[in-house]
């Protein structure tokens, strides 16, 4: 069995998929997408959708591939059931998980509505072998891992579907292949749950300053124990096949949060795609997937941007100082606030085909002298220009003079003032 695996890691494994996009790694059937941050690395786990064609789901493994800096993605492995307790020619690797412990990586898989199995690696590429030889828990599928922020870094099994009698949760043992607790049912209070097909699947749990966030499809609720009973909120976003077939997750990664997803590409056929977007929360802590940025700038995908584009929002950057802070805005949309001397944004990968020689920022300031200097590479690079903020504390939009620049750059935003000063950052731009 393992000989097969290795043969399919030679033939599949390594490929390297350049250029952040929508779909993120194109052409590859990648289904039920499960992000985890394992050691400074972005890991994808994935299912694998064989063919464009098929009108039913022929899945015949699962996909790992990796990231530093969300453009460029590796294949580091596929997962066969042959490693594990399925059958070997099985073509129902359904949705997937993953889980650091003690060291070591766990990866959960589901055998169809059969039941959820457990392997177990050193790395988190795997390789993975079979940690029980049957399945953890049986029957129900569609495993998310949800590690809590208590004192032992509690580990939750969230799994099932509505028809099944809704979402269960149970509690891991410190080896994590073996529950700590007898499963329980996830009381589930609103309309979009009452509403959602029977068949409703796709589980993700999260937790925000202190509130646990279950989603499914395109809506989700929240609750203040990780038990429940959890109240309906909505929807996570709209448009952009966010509809009750998206399954995703959700991650950060360098201060910013994602929101990650799959859609079929023809209706009646079993092949999906997957996609990413910026996610944020409003004052009343909503998530709100941006979808605006989907509307505009779709096919280029995260993590990079185009000094060309007419706006480039505060919002959508690439990693942050820990004082830089997201919030809703009063103009619209969201905004970046530093309330210290200390404050930068990096926009990675700006690209510079077009000619530019002006920078324009929308900021609002309560500063008596404060700045945004732009430079390039590194906070200490050099610097293209900088901008003068006033004190009236309302948004104006300002401009200065910037030299020629070409190829790509990595752009940064540093905020330069009093202590205890407040700015506001909207958008900014780039012009001819």
């Amino acid at each position: 069995m393992k000989a097969l695996s290795l043969l399919l890691l030679t033939l599949f494994g390594g490929s390297v998929f350049s250029l952040a996009q929508n779909p993120i790694i194109k052409d590859q059937g990648v289904s039920d997408p499960h992000v985890r941050v394992f050691n400074d690395t972005v890991y994808l786990f994935s299912g694998h959708d064989s063919n464009p064609d098929d009108k039913t789901w022929v899945m015949p493994n699962w996909q790992v591939f990796s990231t530093t800096d969300l453009v460029n993605w590796k294949r580091e492995a596929i997962i066969s059931p042959t490693d594990n307790y399925m059958e070997n020619n099985s073509t129902d690797c359904w949705a997937s998980d993953a889980a650091t412990r003690n060291g070591k990586y766990y990866f959960y898989f589901s055998d169809r509505k059969r039941g959820i199995g457990v392997m177990q690696a050193e790395h988190p590429a795997g390789p993975y072998i079979d940690a029980l030889g049957k399945p953890l828990v049986a029957p129900m599928h569609d495993p998310t891992i949800f590690a809590d922020n208590d004192r032992n870094n509690t580990s939750f099994l969230i799994y099932g579907d509505k028809e099944g009698g809704g979402y269960r949760i149970a509690k891991l043992n410190e080896n994590m292949i073996e529950l700590a607790e007898e499963p329980k049912t996830i009381e589930i209070i609103g309309k979009e749950w009452d509403e959602a097909p029977e068949w409703m699947d796709k589980n993700y749990l999260f937790k925000h300053q202190g509130i646990y966030y279950l989603s499914w499809g395109r809506d989700y609720a929240i609750s203040e124990n990780i038990y429940g009973p959890y109240r309906c909120e909505g929807a996570v976003g709209e448009g952009h096949n966010l509809s009750e077939f998206a399954h995703g997750s959700f991650f950060w990664w360098k201060g910013q949060f994602y929101h990650i997803w799959c859609y079929y590409i023809r209706p009646g056929f079993k092949y999906r795609e997957t996609i990413i977007s910026y996610c944020h929360f409003n004052t009343e802590g909503k998530v709100i997937t941006d979808t605006r940025f989907l509307d505009k700038h779709k096919e280029y995908g995260v993590g990079r941007y185009n000094a060309s584009w007419q706006k480039i929002e505060a919002e959508w950057f690439y990693e942050k100082a820990s004082e830089m802070k997201k919030q809703e805005s009063d103009e619209e949309g969201f905004e970046m606030l530093t309330t210290t001397s200390n404050g930068w944004l990096l926009f990675a990968n700006v690209d510079f085909s077009e000619r530019v020689n002006t920078f324009k920022a929308r900021v609002s300031g309560n500063v008596a002298k404060g700045e945004i200097e732009v430079r390039l590479n590194s906070l200490s690079g050099p610097l293209l220009g900088k901008i003068t903020i006033s004190d009236k504390n309302t948004y104006e939009t300002v401009s200065c003079s910037i030299p020629e620049v070409s190829g790509k750059q990595n752009v940064y935003l540093k905020f330069v003032g009093q202590p205890n000063s407040q700015v506001k950052l909207d958008w900014f731009s780039f012009s001819e």
